[in-house]
């Protein structure tokens, strides 16, 4: 309301502007509608968007998509499931560009959405086995963003290679590549961090929202970085995830 009245207070309205509409009509109820905004400075095609994730969401009923502009896209489905169970699923990605989305709910303007948030599969790698537990995957998680969860079994405990957690992400932010952690008598080590389903992103900033070609670190460069100053590369992917 402040804000309403502080936009209205610097304008200079006419006697017909200044008339304040009533609406009588009550609001509709949250419906099942997502939107997306695809992390990229390319215009994507939004035909071939919406052939691609009709076979890949698999909805039970159908939706439909409309072009908003600045690479966001408003998701209209016809089931409540078939747009909680795309959520649940989540990370998505069209041609490896990051597709956030956004559940919208009444009283939302689009313009408002912050698109700056994404839930990531990390692996925690280089922990000893013993420290790989939900207490230490919370304790790293927290420093990276919201845990949203921690892979261990009835005991607490992940018994495998590495430590998986889920974290929500600012990916505004450039990516991490690990941490240093001090574990009690283990002493200080470095861990490293993987990221599962990870889409493209660039290796000389560590950014997701482009690549290399449209880093400005590259521009300004004219062309003339080497390869060891790509402080972020592949090996942040995961090739595989046994959990």
């Amino acid at each position: 309301m402040e804000e309403i009245t502080d936009r209205c207070a610097r304008l200079k309205l006419s006697v017909r502007e200044d008339v304040e509409v009533a609406i009588h009509a009550s609001l509709t109820e949250d419906g099942p509608v997502l939107i997306g905004k695809f992390y990229t400075k390319r215009i994507i095609n939004l035909e071939l968007v919406i052939r691609v994730l009709r076979s890949v969401w698999r909805a039970e009923h159908s939706f439909e998509a409309s072009d908003l502009g600045e690479n966001k896209v408003m998701f209209l489905f016809q089931s409540k499931d078939d747009m909680e169970r795309v959520l649940l699923l989540s990370l998505w990605s069209f041609n490896q560009y990051l597709l956030l989305l956004h559940k919208l709910v009444r009283g939302e303007v689009i313009k408002d959405i912050k698109f700056d948030r994404s839930p990531f599969w990390i692996q925690i790698h280089e922990l000893p086995i013993m420290c790989q537990t939900k207490e230490v995957g919370m304790s790293i998680g927290t420093t990276l963003g919201e845990v949203e969860k921690v892979d261990v079994n009835e005991k607490g405990f992940c018994l495998v290679s590495y430590l998986r957690i889920t974290v929500s992400l600012d990916v505004s932010m450039p990516l991490c590549q690990g941490r240093k952690v001090r574990l009690g008598e283990y002493g200080r080590k470095w861990v490293d961090f993987r990221y599962k389903r990870l889409p493209i992103f660039c290796y000389l900033c560590g950014k997701i929202d482009h690549d290399e070609r449209d880093c400005l670190m590259w521009i300004r460069s004219k062309d003339t970085l080497r390869p060891e100053e790509k402080q972020f590369g592949p090996w942040l992917h995961v090739s595989q995830d046994k959990n």
